[in-house]
């Protein structure tokens, strides 16, 4: 599988696909760790588009525009990941008596932070392509894309895409979407699909209007903040959108993670709440429901307290 070098211009192909290196890149430094980058992109959109694409590159075929742009997307993805990959390693020189820092002499080398920054920016444009070629095969629909296993991850959800979560939580990734969709699937099934009932779900999953009117907008924001809670508690902080969790990244390393995981534990016990008031709501509308215009009353008792042979 190709994704660069088809006509033994490789180097120029992955300059092109970064647009950050002045100079043309060696291509042989490049080939051994390209299928790792591959591997990064793979493992978020699946293996069927990133073959379906690669396949396209290499018949040099370049009359679908569609087709085109969406493999650019996956080159530029694959070109950041693998450079993300080699950066640390060109700014070194390896031998067989060690390794040493390479640097000319009237050359000064960047701080430990201006490092740090450098790489994170790359990593985020790298899922920013990454993105891009998602939102690219969604709006063109290839028949590759929808009939993979990581799309038809949607089937059976009541939030099927990241437009319908924005609407709820805004995240903006299409990427972190595709992330998030075994949590979704696990919160509908243990959270809401129990209150709702296999009836009520299967109306609001064909879009019946009474259910959906009903019960969809408070289904739908209850899984999307729990699945967000999950997201917090589970996901490396990386990859969840700026602002959810706010790190101090010029701290000292352990304060930073005791910084990270006290931020982690704030928003989590947030969403958590809020969620659970959505859920409550929910049972008491399925209650009126099953009520069947009979009043319902809502009053939870509280807990009964035995004293001396009184009850309370």
């Amino acid at each position: 599988m190709k994704l660069f070098d088809r006509d033994g211009n490789g180097g120029q192909e992955i300059t092109d696909a970064l647009g950050l290196i002045s100079d043309r890149v060696d291509f042989s430094t490049w080939s051994p760790i390209l299928p790792l980058g591959v591997r990064d992109v793979v493992a978020i959109v699946g293996r069927e588009p990133v073959d379906a694409l690669a396949e396209y590159y290499e018949a040099g075929d370049d009359s679908d525009d569609d087709m085109v742009r969406a493999l650019a997307y996956l080159q530029q993805s694959v070109a950041l990941f693998t450079w993300l990959k080699i950066i640390p390693t060109l700014d070194a020189m390896h031998d067989n008596t060690g390794r040493a820092r390479r640097i000319g002499e009237n050359e000064k080398g960047l701080t430990a932070l201006e490092q740090y920054k450098d790489e994170a920016n790359i990593l985020r444009l790298a899922y920013e392509a990454t993105d891009a070629l998602i939102e690219q095969m969604d709006r063109a629909a290839f028949d590759f894309w929808t009939t993979s296993r990581k799309y038809r991850q949607r089937s059976g959800l009541l939030v099927r895409n990241k437009e319908t979560f924005d609407e709820f939580y805004l995240i903006g990734s299409h990427r972190l979407f595709l992330t998030l969709l075994p949590m979704i699937r696990e919160v509908q099934a243990a959270n809401v699909a129990p209150i709702i009932g296999r009836d009520y779900m299967t109306r609001l999953l064909e879009g019946d209007e009474k259910a959906t009117a009903e019960l969809y907008d408070t289904a739908a924001r209850a899984i999307v903040l729990l699945t967000m809670k999950k997201a917090v508690e589970r996901l490396p902080v990386e990859v969840l959108p700026e602002g959810i969790v706010q790190v101090n990244q010029s701290a000292p390393v352990k304060q930073k993670l005791r910084a990270e995981k006290e931020a982690r534990n704030a928003v989590a016990a947030s969403l958590g709440e809020d969620a659970a008031r959505y859920l409550q709501q929910l049972e008491d509308t399925m209650a009126e429901i099953r009520a069947e215009g009979q009043p319902v009353d809502f009053y939870t008792p509280g807990p009964i307290i035995h004293s001396k042979g009184m009850t309370f």
